[in-house]
């Protein structure tokens, strides 16, 4: 798939915010869980060692992946997904289109307090809709998503053929990040360096990878479900020598 175109655990002298890779874990493939009716999730906010291109960053995760995992439920179901914050700042998570509960949406000070450092909240959050959804912080996202909060729910549909058969099926993030100088380009810890959303990037990541490859076989009809993460870049997407059909959009 194409898309064109040091030191310490303490607070940076520069940006304000930790910089140190050093002694958090490296961050692991991204898994997918199926998440049956009534089930809880666990999804714990931490840091991790992010190696891009030639660098290992100290960067953001949920369950220690960037993208997080990807949550596979039924539609009409509804499931509980219990946070814990282990962030130096306090944050909440946002369920991205999805109809559910106020309270359960991750909006601070209006619908949820913040979760603090060290804090837990438990979303309980139903899917009336079939598709593709996604997850990522509703404070500072121009820092917090930045840094790799960002993971997928898939609804799959309770009549069996509201999506054509396909062979195969990926679910996959798009992405870019700001890296000057060997480093992630600071933030200012008190506001938004840019816009409140964030800023464009300089490298690119399929999946939270600079180089993605995924296997498919000469005849294959592939259905691709690609959510735009960056904070602020519109991608061009292209799979050479293949037809491409959008088949939903939001």
């Amino acid at each position: 798939m194409d898309q064109h175109h040091h030191g310490d655990h303490g607070m940076s002298d520069l940006d304000g915010f930790p910089t140190d890779p050093t002694g958090h874990p490296e961050a692991r493939l991204t898994s997918s869980v199926d998440v049956p009716p009534g089930g809880s999730f666990d999804l714990r906010i931490h840091p991790v060692a992010k190696r891009i291109g030639d660098g290992a960053f100290r960067m953001l995760s949920y369950n220690g992946s960037i993208p997080g995992p990807t949550l596979r439920v039924l539609q009409g179901s509804e499931i509980f997904v219990n946070v814990t914050n282990q962030t130096e700042m306090e944050t909440t998570v946002h369920w991205h289109g999805l109809r559910l509960e106020n309270q359960f949406d991750g909006v601070p000070h209006e619908t949820q307090a913040p979760i603090p450092t060290g804090g837990k909240y438990t979303h309980r959050l139903t899917f009336p809709d079939a598709g593709l959804f996604w997850y990522h912080p509703h404070m500072r996202e121009d820092y917090a998503q930045e840094m790799g909060l960002y993971g997928n729910v898939i609804v799959e549909p309770s009549d069996p053929s509201y999506w054509p058969k396909v062979d195969r099926e990926f679910v996959l993030t798009l992405d870019d990040i700001l890296v000057e100088e060997g480093k992630i380009s600071s933030f200012d810890p008190h506001h938004a360096n840019f816009t409140a959303m964030g800023r464009f990037g300089n490298v690119l990541l399929t999946g939270g990878e600079t180089d993605h490859e995924l296997a498919v076989l000469t005849g294959d009809v592939v259905r691709f479900y690609l959510t735009n993460t960056a904070n602020t870049r519109v991608f061009n997407v292209a799979v050479p020598s293949a037809r491409m059909k959008l088949v939903g959009s939001d």
